[in-house]
Parts: C-alpha cells; sequence; structure tokens
C-alpha cells in the first residue's frame, strides 16, 4: 500500500508538471505571436520606429520616469524621420503641418486619459476635463484672460515687479559677493502675481525674509503626476503609488486645501471688487453642472492655475535671462531697445509700454523655442475611424502628438536650431533682423499650442515676462557668476523642467 501510495503521488506530480510546463509553454507562444504581431502586422508597424519600443511600453515609461524622453525622441527623429512610433499605439511628429491636423481638428480629439491626473476632490480642472466639460469650464473662466483683463489687470503685475528689484537690491546689498539665485526671486514674484490673481490675495513671498519653497513644492507636484500618469499604464502600480503618495502628503494636502478654500470664498465675498481670474465666475456657480461652473471646479481650478503658472513662468523667464547673459550681442541689444524707447524711469516699465518692444519679444520667443518649461508630448487620441496626419492616415484610437522641444530644435524646421538668435523672431523689415533665418518654417513653432485647448494664460505670461526681463535690464548690469555654465540647461524634467539656481552677479545702473 506504501508503495502504490508513493507511485501515485510521482504519477500524480509528473502529471502536473506536465500540465505546467504546456500552461507556459502556451503563454509563452501567446506572448510571441502578441509581440510580433505588434511589431510587424500592427496598424502602426507601418510608421518607423524602435522595435523594442513598438512592442512594449517599458522603455517608453523609464525615459518618462527618468526625466529624459524627449531626448530618445531626438535620436529617433535623427533615425528614423518626421514620423515616429514610440510605444505600441503612439506616434510623435516633428512636422508643421501635424500641429493643424491634430490640435485644431473638428471634432476636437480628447486628451490621453492616461496624461491626466485625476483631481484629488474629484472635480475636474482646465488640465484634465474632456469634450463639453471642458468647453463650459474654459467659458466660465474665458473672460478672465481677454486683452480688457489683461489692462486691468496690468496694475497688479507692475506692482510684484517693481517689489522684484526691491528685493533685488535688498539681496544685492545683502550679499558681499553680489551674487544673488535670480531664479529664486523671481519664483516668488510670479508666485505673488499668481495668488493675487487667482485667490484676490498673495502670501507675500517677495517681502518675507527667509527662504520659501513654494516653486519646489509644486515641482514635486508635477514630478509625482508624471510618474502616476507613467504608471497608470501598468495597473496596480498606479494604484499603488497613488495610495502611498496620498498618505505622506495627507497634511500637506489638507493645508492646501483649507488654505484656497478660504482664500478663494474670501475672494468670491468680495464681489466685483477688482479685475482677477475670479471676477467672471461671480454670481455664476452652479452645482447643476451642464452650465457655469461647480464650486468643487472652482477650487481645483483655483489650485490648478497657480501650480501651473508658477512653475512655467518662473522657468521661462529664468531661462531667458540665462541666455541673455550667456550672449552678449543679444543682451546689448535688448538693453539698447529698453534704454532708447524714452522710459525716464523705472516705473514707466508697464504691460502697455513694453508691448510693442519687438526685440525683447523675439528674446522670449526664442528662450520658448530653445527651452520650453514643458519639453515633452501633447498627446490626443485619433478619432475612431481615423484620420490623416501630416498626409497619412493614422488608425482610431492611435495616441497622436507634438512634442514641443523636438519640434521646436529641429534642423528641418530652423537655421542653427540649438542656437539662441531672437532675430528669427523679427519682422524683415527691422534693421536687427537676418535674413539667414529666412527659411525657418516659423509655423513649427507653437509654444502654447493650438486650438481649443491652447494655453488660456499666454497673455498673462507675456506680460509678466516682458515687464520682468525690461525692469531687470534697466536696473542691472548683470554677468553669470559661474564661468562655464553651459550646464545649467541639463535638466531633466517631469511635466516641467525642474527649478534650478541661476546665480548671477549683479550690479545696479
Amino acid at each position: 500500500m506504501a508503495v502504490e501510495h508513493t507511485t501515485s503521488n510521482v504519477l500524480d506530480c509528473s502529471g502536473n508538471t506536465s500540465s505546467i510546463r504546456q500552461s507556459e509553454l502556451s503563454q509563452s507562444t501567446t506572448i510571441f505571436l502578441r509581440l510580433a504581431y505588434l511589431a510587424f502586422l500592427h496598424p502602426l508597424s507601418k510608421y518607423p520606429g524602435p522595435k523594442l519600443w513598438a512592442i512594449s511600453r517599458i522603455p517608453w515609461a523609464y525615459h518618462v520616469i527618468k526625466g529624459d524622453v524627449w531626448h530618445s525622441f531626438d535620436k529617433f527623429h535623427d533615425q528614423y524621420g518626421p514620423v515616429v512610433r514610440i510605444a505600441p499605439d503612439e506616434l510623435t511628429y516633428i512636422t508643421p503641418e501635424a500641429w493643424k491636423d491634430i490640435y485644431t481638428a473638428k471634432p476636437d480629439l480628447n486628451k490621453d486619459p492616461y496624461s491626466l491626473t485625476p483631481p484629488l476632490n474629484g472635480a475636474n480642472s482646465l488640465f484634465t476635463a474632456l469634450g463639453d466639460d471642458h468647453k463650459r469650464i474654459r467659458g466660465a473662466f474665458i473672460n478672465a484672460f481677454s486683452d480688457k483683463a489683461l489692462r486691468e489687470q496690468s496694475s497688479i503685475i507692475e506692482e510684484y515687479a517693481q517689489q522684484l528689484i526691491q528685493r533685488m537690491k535688498a539681496e544685492l546689498h545683502g550679499s558681499p559677493s553680489q551674487i544673488v539665485d535670480i531664479q529664486r526671486i523671481i519664483g516668488y514674484a510670479v508666485f505673488d502675481i499668481i495668488s493675487d490673481l487667482t485667490w484676490g490675495e498673495s502670501p507675500g513671498t517677495l517681502q518675507t525674509t527667509g527662504d520659501q519653497n513654494w516653486v519646489t513644492r509644486f515641482f514635486l507636484h508635477a514630478q509625482f503626476s508624471t510618474v502616476r500618469n507613467c504608471l497608470s499604464r501598468f495597473p496596480p502600480l498606479d494604484r499603488i503609488l497613488y495610495y502611498v503618495f496620498l498618505r505622506v502628503t495627507s497634511k500637506q494636502r489638507i493645508a492646501n486645501t483649507k488654505l484656497t478654500t478660504e482664500r478663494i470664498n474670501r475672494r468670491l465675498a468680495a464681489g466685483h471688487s477688482r479685475s482677477d481670474f475670479m471676477t467672471p465666475i461671480i454670481g455664476k456657480i452652479s452645482e447643476k453642472g451642464h452650465k457655469g461652473i461647480t464650486k468643487s471646479e472652482v477650487l481645483t481650478n483655483g489650485l490648478a492655475v497657480i501650480i501651473a503658472n508658477s512653475q512655467l513662468t518662473t522657468i521661462a523667464i529664468t531661462s531667458a535671462m540665462y541666455f541673455l547673459l550667456r550672449h552678449p550681442k543679444q543682451l546689448r541689444l535688448a538693453a539698447e531697445e529698453v534704454a532708447n524707447v524714452g522710459f525716464h524711469d523705472e516705473s514707466d516699465i508697464k504691460v502697455a509700454t513694453t508691448q510693442p518692444l519687438p526685440y525683447l519679444n523675439a528674446v522670449i520667443s526664442e528662450t520658448l523655442r530653445l527651452h520650453h518649461p514643458t519639453p515633452g508630448n501633447l498627446p490626443r487620441v485619433a478619432p475612431k475611424g481615423g484620420m490623416m496626419i501630416a498626409g497619412r492616415f493614422v488608425p482610431g484610437g492611435s495616441v497622436i502628438g507634438v512634442s514641443l522641444y523636438n519640434i521646436h530644435t529641429r534642423s528641418e524646421n530652423f537655421k542653427a536650431p540649438l542656437e539662441f538668435h531672437p532675430e528669427r523672431f523679427l519682422e524683415k523689415a527691422d534693421a536687427r533682423y537676418d535674413p539667414a533665418f529666412q527659411d525657418d518654417r516659423l509655423d513649427a513653432f507653437q509654444p502654447f499650442s493650438m486650438g481649443q485647448r491652447n494655453c488660456i494664460g499666454s497673455k498673462i505670461f507675456l506680460a509678466e515676462a516682458r515687464v520682468f526681463l525690461a525692469r531687470l535690464i534697466w536696473a542691472f548690469d548683470m554677468e553669470l557668476a559661474e564661468q562655464d555654465a553651459s550646464s545649467w540647461l541639463d535638466q531633466k524634467a517631469w511635466l516641467v523642467y525642474e527649478p534650478k539656481p541661476l546665480k548671477v552677479r549683479l550690479q545696479e545702473r
């Protein structure tokens, strides 16, 4: 009996092993066939690209989390051409025609859902809402970003620009080396402005002694969102990260929510006492959800706008200063324009008076071309029946997009694409225009995107950038504190570039 029992167990184990091996073989065959399909038979297989990226999202995810995915895209465009398959279901473009085909398509293409971070309170912002909800929310705020609104809001920008220069001078007088981190001070000014315009009041970071960590804190939020969105393609990793983040940051989120709620409630209670981002929604908050805007959506947007603007504007203005200080000729031309326009003192440098300065505007455009704060893709999803993009058919369900860094820095679109030449953005009649750039594809340059989801705050950004740059150039002689500052541009990005100190030696004019 003992022998029979033992023999029976051996037979059973052998049978189970054989069954397991057959199952493993079947799974291996299925995986192999799936990979072969993705590489050679998938509807996107006719598009060129690295095979490893075509069969798996893992290489893409690795570089997204690493913070350098656009550098990989650049290499791929060198090797494969203007359109590259960068994932089993995704294409990226550097052809100017792709801008209109993707971002002004009718009906509007939805954002890739995997690129959206779910709002913590369940209410969407302008950045996450889709379809009719996006149109409704954008419609509620649109008048706050008009030319008329900007004229009314200009005094707020100008007040903090004045405080920026005062804080710079205070830092300068307190530094024996005359070296100041202008990225930090610019960040304070930007945060004060966007808080005032959104909440009706600011935390006064420019007038607070000691270092503030607002920009860094918001950057960490962007970094988490990027990683979370990336891992959302690999469940359950996204849920694990999401809940860990919620637990670790619960106190900070509660504090942020309380702060946002209190300040927005005070702003709404003040009614039409001023012009800011909340003015158009006074008396129009409705919980019906099909018209107007809900209170939860107001709170979500109140925080989202501050996070986005404080980071992007700080990085862009700091980058413009970096490029000017690295290029003495361009700095001299910008300084001459500011000096010769007829300003009698710093208070004359306003939103309205800096708007018609062509070289200063060209400096800002060239900065956004070379080092846009958000260098990555703006992904959309092709409609069910597919569509034509840049003259070729793309099947429905495909993720499609333009990477700002890649389309802006390609030799196919711009001469000397990695060099700083604001002259390329001047009118040809301008004496400072350089005809060497006459063949540039300026239609490739779309720093605020296109269509119904273009950047609603572009005018506010440009106003801040012009006034800040003009006042800094007017008030100080500046030079980079480090002799070799070429590595400053070596920055990683998770949605936006990481904030990086820019040490500058200042001297009052």
